[in-house]
């Protein structure tokens, strides 16, 4: 029972580690922009998105540069997106 104990929370240790990495620097190419209320992450790919680029794609690609596990995204955040 304790070794079931030990492992269940240094897994749950290392499960929100992991997702608390903040993404690298952005680069000449990216700039960084702070979420307002109500914005969502499709809100913020509909606005970066080149012509047409597929909206889902850059939704993953944001998911991805900023290390978030889901699409919530909170008033006062900062992601980095591509310049626009």
């Amino acid at each position: 029972m304790l070794l079931f104990v030990l492992l269940f929370t240094g897994l749950t240790l290392m499960t929100s580690y992991a997702g608390s990495e903040h993404p690298a620097s952005p680069t000449a190419l990216e700039q960084v922009v702070v979420i307002g209320a109500g914005d969502t992450l499709w809100d913020i790919a509909g606005r970066v998105r080149k012509d047409g680029q597929d909206i889902r794609e850059v939704v993953y690609s944001l998911k991805k540069r900023n290390n978030l596990s889901n699409g919530t995204l909170q008033a006062g955040q900062s992601l980095i997106v591509p310049v626009g």
